[in-house]
């Protein structure tokens, strides 16, 4: 029997891979950390062979006793980072809204994705995650990054992603368009769907063991863009169009906002709409078989606007 124990069970992401885990491995025997009693009912309505551990991430007692029982451990704040790592020198510089030509390989350039997120110590989850792989081989590491994640999570508390829903919104509210700066920074994308197949993948790998040099520790680190990238311009204009496609906005014109003032709207948007990540799954697909199945980004657009319009008025 496959021990799994897992967190953020009842998030976006870690609600979305406990439904790829449980519907492809029902004999899987999964664990999921969860301290708030009401979202621990609605995870066994959907997942009733789940065992609930009630504690948080500061019970370290209790985390180091469940990790100790697990075959495999999914820990969503520290194996799940975010394609933001690839833009911390634009951040640190305060260049938003600019184009870049820098696209980051997970295969070929490990290294170089090593050394950029080694040079900045603020990206602290991350350079432990290195160290832990250099010193502790004989633990199994990878860290996802994913870039914009898309589409309507399968887990049992929260369904909605942040980056295009956030700009869905506040353009429906603000009545008009937006996008930070010249809007001509590009990010890669990814299907929640997608990224839970790439998790079940690893977790796959990891009970059937071998290639251990291909996959883990040193060289575990998987960007998942499944293939075509869009601006942020791109996308702030296709989310203006369909809000008024749909009579939620009289216009479909764009503003350039500064970052300060697109932070004031909502909290590190210049950064999650303001900077580059451009890469590609390439090691996922290479070493794992990884196969994005969903539809792209710019096609979900008008489902997404549909959505929060829906979501908006519910708060009314």
């Amino acid at each position: 029997m496959v021990k799994i124990f897992l967190t953020g069970a009842s998030g976006y992401i870690g609600g979305d891979v406990l439904r790829g885990l449980a519907g492809k491995h029902p004999e899987y025997e999964i664990s999921a950390l969860n301290r708030d009693p009401a979202k621990a009912s609605q995870i066994l309505e959907q997942f009733p062979s789940v065992k609930i551990v009630s504690g948080d991430l500061d019970d370290v007692s209790l985390l180091e006793s469940e990790v100790a029982e697990a075959d495999i451990v999914l820990l969503y704040w520290v194996q799940v980072s975010g394609a933001s790592a690839l833009a911390t020198p634009e951040i640190a510089s305060e260049t938003f809204g600019e184009p870049s030509d820098k696209t980051y390989n997970d295969l070929d350039g490990v290294e170089e994705i090593k050394a950029l997120i080694q040079e900045y110590p603020s990206r602290a989850v991350d350079n432990y995650m290195l160290k832990v792989a250099a010193s502790s081989p004989q633990v199994r590491t990878a860290v996802v990054f994913p870039p914009i994640i898309y589409g309507v999570g399968g887990g049992p508390c929260h369904q909605r992603s942040v980056q295009v829903p956030e700009l869905a919104r506040f353009t429906i509210e603000r009545g008009k368009g937006a996008q930070v700066g010249r809007g001509l920074n590009r990010w890669a994308n990814v299907h929640i769907h997608d990224l839970s197949d790439l998790f079940a993948l690893l977790v796959e790998k990891a009970v059937q063991g071998g290639d251990e040099g291909k996959v883990w520790n040193s060289n575990g680190i998987y960007f998942c863009g499944s293939g075509g990238e869009m601006t942020f311009g791109e996308i702030s204009e296709e989310v203006a169009k369909s809000a008024y496609e749909q009579g939620l906005v009289k216009t479909a014109a764009i503003d350039q906002l500064k970052p300060g003032e697109a932070d004031a709207i909502f909290l590190h948007a210049s950064v999650m709409l303001g900077t580059n990540a451009r890469c590609e799954g390439t090691r996922a697909k290479e070493v794992l078989g990884w196969k994005p199945q969903q539809g792209g980004l710019r096609a979900e657009i008008p489902k997404i606007v549909s959505q929060e319009a829906d979501a908006l008025k519910a708060k009314k």
